[in-house]
C-alpha cells in the first residue's frame, strides 16, 4: 500500500528558514543599508556594495549556522560568494 503524502510533503530535503534566520536577514540587510546610506550621502556603488554583502552574509550564516548544524566550510563560502555576486550584479542594472 502507498503512503500517501502530505500537503507541501517534497521528495527531497531541503531545510526551511526559522523565523530567526528571516528576521536577521531582513534586520541586517535593512539596517546596513540604511547606514550606507546615511554614511556615504546616497553613493549607488556603496548601496549595491553593501546590499549585496549583507544579504549573502547574514543568508549563508543563517543557512549554515542556525538553520542547519553545518558550520563553515566549503558550501558556506560558495554560497556567500555566489549570492554576492549575484545580487551584486542584478543591483548593477537596477536603476534608484
Amino acid at each position: 500500500m502507498k503512503q500517501q503524502k502530505k500537503w507541501n510533503d517534497t521528495d527531497y530535503s531541503i531545510p526551511k528558514f526559522s523565523y530567526r534566520s528571516a528576521f536577521l536577514i531582513f534586520g541586517t540587510t535593512f539596517v546596513l543599508t540604511l547606514l550606507a546610506v546615511w554614511l556615504t550621502g546616497g553613493s549607488r556603488q556603496w548601496i549595491i556594495f553593501t546590499l549585496s554583502a549583507s544579504m549573502a552574509v547574514t543568508t549563508g550564516l543563517s543557512r549554515y549556522f542556525i538553520d542547519t548544524d553545518r558550520g563553515f566550510g566549503t558550501g558556506f563560502v560558495l554560497t556567500t560568494v555566489g549570492l554576492f555576486l549575484v545580487c551584486f550584479l542584478i543591483l548593477q542594472f537596477v536603476p534608484f
